[in-house]
């Protein structure tokens, strides 16, 4: 019990320094593709707090952190996972404080990143600080790994890299993603389809003389929302329902011309009991069908993505560290559930075999949103949980 308290008071006296790491990663603008900067400033930072560090890249300019805490003494290994990588901050004029200015106003943090993901970055990173400072005893060894390129989707030049170098070796795992407060165990999984429709381009003054490419796709179009109502019955306790999104639609040049091509872009989200060459099959189908049928239909389907999800049982010892070190952080019971969106957490899992939680005081439903922000309270009992969760894996 004391060294629970004098945990939870350590993290508590660092409050100011937790809030001006964050502060100072929002500053750092770290979109996909450009986490140079940032991957140097995080490497700085866990060796200021006495941890070895490595930097992997897969490619020029995109590195992968990995910070050690070896203890000598026999034990587990735990590792704590992070990206570095945002989404692009949109139009910067619609947002009520610059996205990389940091303001800090009523109670909260805001900017770029402060849900997704750096608000988690710094709770890793202040919780290993405060574990040092406060001298609590541990055993084994701590790895912590922060990888890029993972907003565009389970690419190669991140955690996948990691673990094909075979550096995701662990007992168990918390990837900090946003979860507001809560303790996730599964995601589900994302599957990126392209459909591409082929017309005949003619002058739009006589356009029987020519096949309307998007007139074809909006055949597709319906038959996706009516595929949509069916899917949606499909549920999750954890997980809720499945899902289509349209997220990109494009065709045609000018508009006095009849366009030769549409293309519309996909997002289908499955949940646990979908198979992936199943839901591939639903959608190419439709496709298929519409070859058939229509007259001087030509339309093309291709899966540009697929992003597995994971699902770990509720009596993990992993999920039982989780609920006893947010207790002893919070003096409260968790709350256990599922993320819809994806994340490096089924890749862990999948790729290196670990049992792996999520966890970090970020909104989940707000991540990549305008104005995006996180509240200080939640910042630093974000922190007490992380740090109360080292304690609980690797406390000798």
């Amino acid at each position: 019990m004391k060294a629970i308290t004098e945990l939870n008071s350590t993290v508590d006296a660092l409050e100011k320094e937790i809030i001006d790491l964050l502060r100072s990663l929002v500053r750092i603008p770290s979109l996909t593709g450009e986490e140079k900067v940032i991957g140097d400033f995080v490497a700085e930072k866990c060796r200021e707090i006495g941890l070895s560090v490595d930097i992997f890249e897969a490619a020029p300019m995109r590195p992968n952190v990995v910070a050690i805490w070896d203890t000598g003494i026999a034990g587990p290994t735990l590792l704590l996972n992070d990206h570095l990588d945002t989404f692009p901050p949109g139009e910067i004029e619609a947002w009520t404080h610059h996205p990389y200015a940091a303001v800090v106003a009523d109670g909260y943090i805001h900017g770029r990143g402060t849900i997704d993901t750096k608000s988690g970055l710094t709770t890793l990173i202040m919780a290993v600080r405060a574990l040092k400072k406060s001298g609590v005893k541990i055993r084994g060894k701590l790895k912590l790994v922060f990888s890029c390129d993972e907003e565009t989707g389970g690419s190669k030049l991140g955690i996948r890299h990691l673990a094909k170098l075979g550096l995701l070796d662990a007992d168990m795992a918390l990837v900090a993603e946003p979860t507001t407060m809560g303790i996730e165990i599964a995601t589900k999984s994302r599957l990126a389809v392209q459909i591409t429709t082929h017309g005949k381009a003619t002058h739009g003054a006589r356009p029987w003389l020519g096949h309307n490419a998007i007139l074809d796709m909006v055949m597709v179009v319906d038959e996706l929302l009516k595929l949509n109502r069916q899917i949606e019955k499909r549920k999750h306790k954890l997980l809720g329902s499945s899902s289509l999104n349209i997220g990109v639609i494009s065709g045609g040049t000018i508009s006095n011309i009849v366009p030769d091509k549409c293309m519309l872009e996909i997002d289908r989200r499955l949940v646990p009991d979908e198979i992936e060459e199943s839901v591939y099959g639903e959608i190419s189908e439709i496709v298929e069908r519409l070859n058939t049928q229509v007259p001087e239909f030509n339309g093309i389907v291709e899966k540009r993505q697929w992003w597995p999800g994971y699902i770990i049982q509720e009596d993990e010892p992993v999920i039982d560290a989780a609920k006893l070190a947010f207790r002893a952080a919070m003096n409260s019971e968790p709350i256990v559930a599922g993320k819809d969106a994806s994340t490096d957490a089924s890749w862990i899992n999948i790729l290196a075999g670990i049992p792996v939680i999520m966890f970090s005081p970020g909104e989940g439903s707000r991540a990549g949103n305008i104005d995006e922000s996180v509240r200080i309270q939640d910042l630093v009992d974000g922190t007490r949980v992380v740090a109360q969760f080292v304690r609980e894996v690797l406390g000798s």
